[in-house]
């Protein structure tokens, strides 16, 4: 939870950005400027643009939309966080287990991991998939939609008035848009699960090596041992996302097409 509320704004941001609309809006931001869709920028200066057009976005929100809409989402984001990661670690920890003693012998390895990561994250996109749904179209609300008496409204007042929208407009099934994309997102989660057990077993196996040795352990080994399992969940978790971030592009790119 406190990693959502210090995070929020860039979640918003990380949105906007992956949004087929918010990018027709940075696509004719470039035309403006001069700079051609099918320009050739090096590295550097497309490294320096796409940099540039972050901070003007989350400049934008501020500007127009007042600094609450940096936090637009974060209540579901809140209220989705706690079940999640409960649900993930709970279908996880006891699936690895179950998994084994069924079909291992009773030895965890990374494909016993590999399965109770599935199927934790297909568990957990299946019961969380309304949360993330009003949270996501929460982020996306455009500041403008429609003028009433020359007076600008949102679409959504909060998350609440979301809710009822979308069962009275589309029904219970409609909080339940995006499942299919969802599951394709399990991907990543498994991924991450993976990587980490891997990367605590090594952290284990060098501990072992270290006590077996007898020999005094340097400030090196007392960073690794305080900071290992930072590393390794940080580590875990950005490969991941490099590995599996188009499709979650795509599958943000698709929510918004749903959503408008």
């Amino acid at each position: 939870m406190t990693a959502a509320a210090l995070t929020a704004p860039l979640d918003v941001l990380k949105t906007r950005l992956q949004s087929d609309f918010y990018q027709a809006q940075l696509a004719q931001s470039r035309l403006a400027k001069g700079i051609s869709p099918h320009a050739h920028l090096s590295a550097f200066r497309s490294g320096l643009l796409h940099f540039r057009e972050t901070f003007q976005i989350l400049g934008s929100v501020h500007r127009i939309e007042g600094w609450r809409a940096l936090f637009k989402g974060l209540g579901p984001n809140l209220i989705g966080v706690v079940p999640a990661r409960s649900i993930n670690f709970f279908v996880v920890g006891n699936g690895k287990r179950i998994i084994a003693d069924y079909g291992n012998n009773g030895e965890e390895s990374a494909w016993v991991v590999l399965c109770a990561a599935a199927a934790a994250g297909i568990v957990t996109s299946t019961v969380t998939n309304p949360i993330w749904l009003i949270k996501t179209r929460l982020q996306l609300d455009k500041n403008v939609v429609e003028r009433t008496g020359g007076a600008a409204q949102r679409r959504y007042k909060n998350s609440w008035d979301c809710i009822k929208q979308v069962v009275r407009q589309e029904g219970v099934r409609g909080l339940y848009k995006g499942m299919s994309a969802s599951y394709l997102g399990v991907t990543e989660s498994t991924l991450q699960w993976v990587l980490y057990e891997q990367m605590k077993k090594s952290l284990a196996r060098r501990e072992e090596r270290i006590n077996l040795s007898g020999r005094p352990k340097t400030w090196w080994d007392n960073t690794v041992e305080w900071t290992g399992n930072v590393g390794a969940a940080g580590g875990a978790k950005l490969v991941a996302a490099l590995a599996t971030y188009p499709h979650e592009v795509r599958f943000s790119s698709e929510f918004w097409k749903c959503h408008s």
